[in-house]
């Protein structure tokens, strides 16, 4: 085991990319080689050999990848909240506003998601990282090194460039301090920095300014890396954040910038369709490199045998001719003569039939891809074969949609886990510590959360008053005089109250994305044929309120569809005019029942 971090980075970085793995009995691979093939092959670009556009190349992967991400994207809409805790519904509605309203735009949710995607299925799987504001995707191409066979087994090395300014924004996050065991500062780092970026396989790319290479190390290292000591026997985990420059002797030499303890792993993991013993899946950029290599591989030689019949090859018998003559050089319509008795023919060159034959298999070959990429002719936008009914058609499409629905409610099964576990605690603790935003909230959710508040807030003093000892306030009471205290902060404070008002309430709130973990809106069909005979009826329907358990059922119906009972909350509280609702007659009775 390496003594230092800095030569420990170096060494993992050199067997990431000179090591295979075995996989079965007769399958060597390469996480690099395997990441950098198909981010050269889905962007029109061949691997290996020239790269000048003197070869055809054909890129079929592009459109079945394209199609895929449309048929399995996930959008912000399709998270939907529901908490079944009556306690909890008003910190609901706040988180959703909070939500829906703020965090969406200011993380820019939608694209979070569509990176999700499309690394699963370029890559066979996406790494996702907490992040300081957010979480992040991070870009598989710059991974420096990892557990081959298990993506986090063991530490994971990231590879950046930072330019000076995007280098010194670090510092707002401890980058450079000594309290975070910082060994030089930014600025200094910034100072001994070269104008170019690495582009891998020792080359270097020239940029107009300075950048920094940085590595960043999460995982389990030895107490030395982190402590400076001897220990190499313990280990823990930790992150590391190095960089790299070039000293006088033209040699690499290592800095740290910042090394903490890491409690939890920051680091999440998801690839749709596992491969035993391979640190990503099989994605669907790897289930079309076969079909994309061979249609490329006889493209390219269907274009040599064009190029070879587009030439006029001519032989004759006449030994003198071409001595006397230059056909390259004649004009047109230009006479020639050839000796009597001899002629001029024309040299064969390639059949075309053996174009078609060519043809022919390139065409197998995409019917191929579309196969493995569920990308059939309609879900492209082409025009059905003609006989083809409209039923039929519309058959395929869905059959052709029960790959990318498989593969989409994994996705939205790891997005739910993102959500549990960072997403929804960052907004309920920044919710809970008095985080004061802006939202469009109308007249009657004022009232409604103004109510649940005062409420709220009436229950438990009436509760502390009896554990105190003392004789509880009239609940009317309590609950009029909030609201009027509450009404005289206005609009702009109502959230700040937060901080006080959701002291003790426990967040226990469902998280559905994508219908993966319950079809709320199938669901919230069987509840509301309950309510069918209500509906029909605003008397009864308020007559049903009053009802406990039909009143919750109710509220469930809302969740679960994605709405709020704040939206009903006034017409279900507001006492009808029973005088000016007319009762039909007997006569419209039977006639509404012939």
């Amino acid at each position: 085991m390496n003594q230092d971090i800095y030569s420990f980075i170096k060494e993992k970085e050199s067997e990431f990319e000179t090591q295979d793995i075995t996989i079965g009995s007769n399958w060597d691979w390469n996480m690099k080689n395997h990441i950098q093939m198909i981010f050269h092959l889905k962007n029109g670009r061949f691997f290996t050999g020239a790269n000048d556009f003197t070869r055809v190349f054909k890129n079929i992967m592009q459109p079945i990848l394209n199609l895929c991400y449309w048929a399995e994207d996930i959008e912000v809409k399709d998270v939907i909240f529901y908490i079944e805790s009556k306690m909890g519904r008003v910190l609901s509605f706040l988180i959703k506003k909070y939500h829906d309203e703020v965090y969406v735009k200011e993380n820019n949710l939608d694209t979070l998601f569509d990176e999700i995607t499309e690394d699963d299925i370029d890559y066979g799987g996406v790494l996702v990282q907490k992040g300081k504001d957010k979480p992040e995707v991070i870009f598989l191409p710059s991974i420096a090194f990892c557990d081959q066979t298990d993506m986090l087994g063991g530490p994971v090395g990231f590879k950046f460039s930072f330019a000076p300014d995007k280098l010194r924004s670090m510092a707002s996050k401890g980058w450079g301090s000594k309290e975070n065991g910082a060994t030089i500062s930014i600025e200094d780092l910034i100072i001994l920095a070269q104008p170019e970026k690495d582009a891998g396989g020792n080359r270097k790319n020239k940029t107009t300014g300075k950048n920094i290479e940085v590595y960043i190390v999460k995982g389990s290292l030895p107490e030395a890396y982190l402590k400076d000591n001897d220990n190499m026997e313990d280990y823990c985990n930790q992150i590391q954040i190095v960089g790299f420059y070039t000293n006088k002797k033209q040699e690499q030499e290592g800095v740290t910038l910042y090394r903490k303890k890491e409690t939890e792993s920051s680091l999440k993991f998801h690839t749709s369709k596992k491969v035993y013993s391979r640190a990503l899946g099989m994605g669907e950029g790897e289930s079309l490199l076969q079909p994309l290599v061979w249609t490329n591989f006889l493209e390219i030689h269907k274009m040599n045998m064009l190029e070879a019949g587009s030439k006029v090859p001519l032989y004759t018998d006449d030994g003198n001719y071409t001595q006397a003559n230059k056909i390259q050089d004649m004009e047109n319509l230009e006479i020639t003569t050839i000796q009597d008795g001899k002629r001029i023919f024309q040299v064969p060159t390639v059949a075309s039939a053996n174009i078609q034959l060519f043809e022919r298999e390139i065409n197998d070959l995409y019917e191929h891809a579309q196969s493995l990429g569920s990308a059939y002719d309609p879900m492209l936008g082409k025009e059905a074969v003609s006989g083809t009914t409209f039923r039929g058609q519309e058959r395929t499409i869905q059959q052709g949609r029960g790959l990318h629905d498989r593969r989409r409610g994994q996705r939205a099964k790891f997005l739910e886990e993102i959500y549990r576990d960072w997403i929804i605690p960052d907004i309920v603790k920044k919710i809970l510590k008095g985080k004061e935003f802006l939202a469009t909230l109308t007249t009657d959710e004022i009232k409604w959360v103004s109510d649940a508040l005062s409420t709220n807030y009436a229950n438990r003093q009436i509760i502390d008053d009896i554990l105190d000892g003392k004789t509880p306030t009239d609940f009317e009471t309590l609950k009029s005089s909030y609201l009027l205290e509450f009404q005289k902060k206005g609009s702009k404070h109502l959230i700040k109250i937060l901080k006080d008002e959701f002291r003790g309430v426990e967040v226990k709130m469902g998280i559905s994305v994508a219908k993966k973990q319950k079809n709320l809106a199938d669901l919230s069909d069987k509840i509301l044929s309950i309510f069918q005979f209500a509906f029909a009826d605003p008397i009864k329907f308020q007559q049903a309120l009053q009802i406990p358990a039909l009143a919750k059922s109710f509220n469930s119906i809302l969740e679960f569809s994605g709405l709020s009972e704040v939206d009903f909350s006034e017409f279900a509280n507001t006492p009808l005019n029973l005088q000016n609702i007319s009762q039909p007659s007997q006569q419209q009775l039977l006639q509404q029942n012939v």
